[in-house]
């Protein structure tokens, strides 16, 4: 009985046997195993005990009965550039953010297996928590798409490159033909949507790839993986068909480890490009969240109908059935659905000389500080709209600080 262990320089070539005590820790589990099936017990024994050991690539074994899953876990820390652009505070400071990035058998959820989960959890102070959780076979996809999932579920965003399209899908809907029930995903900023849409990059490049993106940025030197998405399904067939032999399948492995590793790491350095988009057009577009403490609600549609601001989008958490007409006909209407988790606003706008334009003297909070210094403001009139041009800004600052009062004060 092994675990591997990575040396902070080499992470994926050393051997090491369990210390005898973990070993003995084992052995006491597997023979009390009967017992504890006839009690219904399910143990999860966890070798990162062994941490003050300098145990970097861990071992999780569940056992169940006479049934032994095993399921890699490797953990590791790293210290990135704390990177700070004001825009991107303005919709994402001081919540807790990770980078993800799978791996998988193909592209169809319905026909493929998740695989491979690398998560890249930041810290404040430019630390970071890299995780890994890789299936040594097909059976293993549940067990650890539930612990990849469980800790995905603790960050409040999570940075993806296509991961609304392909990644953050592909998670959910194998995890419902699992049985497994999602409690909670973070916000996704999807970087690659920001670009296709918001960026003239897509013009200047040959393609928005993520390794395109870091050729751009100059971050090429930095990846040690060179293989492709579609090279690492093949690698990870051969890794099954060696491990069916009994072959060696270090190399294989240390190799799909190091690929999504790659991509993880590599992702966290690209937020720099985010300087050459339209972030708030961006933001207007696709969405953001706004959070209060445990209460998480994610802006979904952003549109001006004839005499209204309206705003809908999810209570990702803790949600709740509160209705608000106001006092009168011009007063913000606001409609939360319990059952559906969603969400509407309607906040009273009016159009004058081409100014499509918010009376905040009409709202049920003081929200006048907040724009003193916007140049779209004045006398309590904020403009969100000049000539059929829209103040993606003030737009979006406006229904962030409107939903926090609602979230702090109202709800």
């Amino acid at each position: 009985m092994a675990s591997r262990i990575s040396n902070p320089n080499t992470p994926f070539e050393q051997n090491r046997p369990l210390p005898c005590g973990l070993f003995c820790f084992f052995v006491e589990i597997l023979r009390n195993q009967n017992e504890n099936k006839e009690k219904g017990i399910k143990i999860f024994a966890i070798c990162s005990v062994a941490k003050s050991l300098d145990f970097r690539y861990n071992k999780l074994r569940k056992i169940i009965g006479r049934e032994i899953i095993f399921m890699y876990y490797r953990n590791s820390e790293h210290t990135l550039d704390n990177y700070t652009f004001g825009i991107f505070d303005m919709y994402f400071k001081n919540y807790k953010i990770c980078v993800l990035d799978i791996e998988t058998t193909g592209l169809s959820p319905e026909r493929s297996h998740f695989i491979l989960g690398g998560l890249l959890s930041l810290e404040s102070n430019g630390n970071a928590q890299f995780s890994q959780y890789f299936a040594e076979s097909l059976s293993e996809e549940k067990e650890i798409l539930i612990k990849y999932l469980k800790e995905v579920a603790t960050h409040d965003i999570v940075v993806t490159y296509n991961g609304r399209n392909f990644d953050i899908p592909f998670l959910l809907t194998r995890a419902k033909k699992m049985g497994i029930e999602v409690e909670n995903i973070p916000y996704n900023l999807d970087l690659y949507l920001v670009l296709n849409g918001h960026s003239p990059l897509r013009k200047l490049l040959p393609n928005l790839k993520q390794k395109t993106i870091e050729n751009f940025m100059g971050l090429w030197a930095f990846r040690s993986d060179r293989i492709s998405g579609a090279e690492s399904v093949t690698l990870y067939n051969e890794y099954l068909v060696k491990k069916r032999k009994n072959e060696d399948t270090a190399e294989h492995q240390d190799l799909l480890l190091l690929h999504n590793q790659d991509d993880v790491l590599q992702l966290s350095k690209l937020f720099p490009v985010l300087e050459k988009t339209d972030f708030h057009k961006a933001m207007y577009t696709l969405g953001f969240p706004v959070i209060s403490g445990d209460k998480k609600l994610f802006v979904q549609n952003i549109t001006f109908e004839k005499n209204y601001l309206k705003v809908s989008g999810t209570q990702a958490t803790q949600p709740v059935d509160f209705v608000s007409y106001g006092n009168d006909i011009d007063a913000c209407k606001i409609f939360f659905n319990k059952s559906t988790k969603a969400f509407e606003i309607f906040c009273p706008i009016f159009t004058k000389n081409a100014f499509v334009i918010l009376d905040l003297l009409k709202l049920p909070m003081d929200l006048q500080n907040v724009f003193e210094e916007s140049p779209n403001f004045e006398s309590g009139y904020l403009v969100f709209m000049s000539h059929n041009d829209i103040k993606y800004r003030d737009v979006n600052y406006f229904i962030k600080n409107f939903l926090l009062k609602v979230l702090e004060d109202i709800l």
